[in-house]
């Protein structure tokens, strides 16, 4: 088996530690908004405001990171995360909720460069796909790392400041990223920097919008709304449920854990049925928990299978669909082509998890299950090839 090269692995603690930053900013934003906020209905501004500065950021970050490599994007949101952290420490200090927002939409800036770890993994590995899926499963891997950590600071850190609920935690987020940027800092500095270099304006990148391009996109991004349609939805589930919140939040570590885990067996997986056929297993996956949803009653051992068949499918979707979509570009292309998929994948999972809410809210758990059925299916019809390539290949 190949060794992994000093970027891949540097590149997997970036991941673990976005990943702790992440998971920590979710599991204190609404806290500390409903903490500040002048109105209940406010309690979620926060929230609003980090998905809004992803939103913002996330086509941008892509063409940052082409003209200053992944080390310099990498370490340019390190510094956000260090600045954002602080004034969201600083606003709980001083009861200033606009302030609260202000961090947290740099928040927001710093989260859409995560998305980006992943084409990084690529850029990291040599040109065969079997590196590329080692990569991939590597730096994706480093993921679960954050998925405990970020839940652990923040239930262990929030009242460290007796005085003020929550200022330490985002104290503690602001370390986070310092120790970030001192891991990213020794990328190597060329990698994935444009051929142009870091001087003039580059040329237009040499990508044109086409069909494989969009079928791998539209695979990466349900994949994410499916996902994001049952981890939005299940707290509130599970809290009609009558469990406690202890009980919810062990439900999502499994979940979390089982979103990043997987990530270790996609090279051996591949090996044996292919990229496209990882994708289908992780629709059978995602759906096989969505069907669980409506056949039988909900005990907390029952919700534990369905959010990690979700995590399971989510991560053989997402990481098939990235593999599938490096080929539908070419290297001159790929600033262009990863923001365009990330700005999909990302505009899916606002989408999705607004509609979480809005159909729990109307219809149940098992609705929003099932309404993820019909996603899954279209996923598996995008891994069908062309008709005449089909054709040819029978012939």
């Amino acid at each position: 088996m190949r060794i992994p090269s000093k970027d891949v692995i540097i590149l997997a603690a970036g991941q673990a530690l976005t990943s702790t930053v992440v998971s920590l900013l979710t599991s204190v934003s609404s806290l500390s908004g409903a903490y500040l906020a002048p109105a209940p209905s406010l309690a979620t501004a926060p929230v609003t405001a980090t998905v809004l500065g992803t939103l913002l950021m996330i086509y941008p970050a892509s063409a940052l990171m082409g003209r200053l490599g992944r080390r310099g994007g990498f370490m340019f949101k390190a510094g956000v995360g260090v600045v954002g952290g602080a004034i969201c420490a600083v606003a709980l200090l001083v009861a200033s909720f606009m302030l609260l927002i202000a961090g947290t939409f740099l928040l927001g800036i710093f989260s859409a460069f995560g998305q980006y770890y992943r084409f990084a993994a690529i850029d990291a590995a040599a040109r065969d796909p079997q590196a590329r899926t080692m990569a991939v499963a590597i730096v994706t891997g480093g993921g679960v790392v954050g998925g405990i950590a970020g839940p652990f600071l923040g239930g262990n850190f929030a009242d460290l400041i007796t005085t003020v609920p929550y200022a330490s935690a985002f104290v503690v987020l602001s370390v986070v990223c310092v120790g970030l940027a001192a891991s990213q800092a020794l990328l190597s500095a060329d990698l994935g920097r444009d051929a142009a270099g870091a001087g003039a304006v580059a040329p237009a990148p040499a990508f044109g919008f086409n069909t494989d391009f969009a079928k791998a996109s539209a695979v990466c991004s349900i994949g994410f709304a499916v996902m994001t349609l049952t981890m939005n939805a299940a707290p509130l589930s599970l809290q009609m449920c009558g469990y406690s919140l202890p009980m919810s939040s062990a439900v999502l570590q499994v979940h979390f854990a089982l979103m990043y885990l997987p990530s270790f067996f996609n090279p051996a997986l591949v090996a044996l049925i292919g990229l496209r056929g990882l994708v289908v297993v992780g629709v059978l996956s995602s759906a096989a928990g969505c069907v669980l949803t409506a056949v039988t009653d909900q005990t907390l051992g029952v919700y534990v299978l369905e959010l990690g068949l979700s995590g399971i499918g989510w991560n053989f979707i997402f990481n098939g669909g990235t593999l599938l979509l490096a080929s539908t570009y070419p290297g001159s292309g790929k600033t262009r082509a990863q923001g365009l998929n990330s700005l999909f994948v990302y505009s899916a999972n606002l989408v999705a998890s607004f509609l979480a809410g809005a159909l729990m809210a109307s219809y149940g758990w098992q609705a929003v299950n099932l309404a993820c059925l019909p996603l899954l299916a279209v996923a598996v019809l995008a891994l069908r090839p062309p008709r005449k390539v089909a054709q040819r290949a029978a012939a």
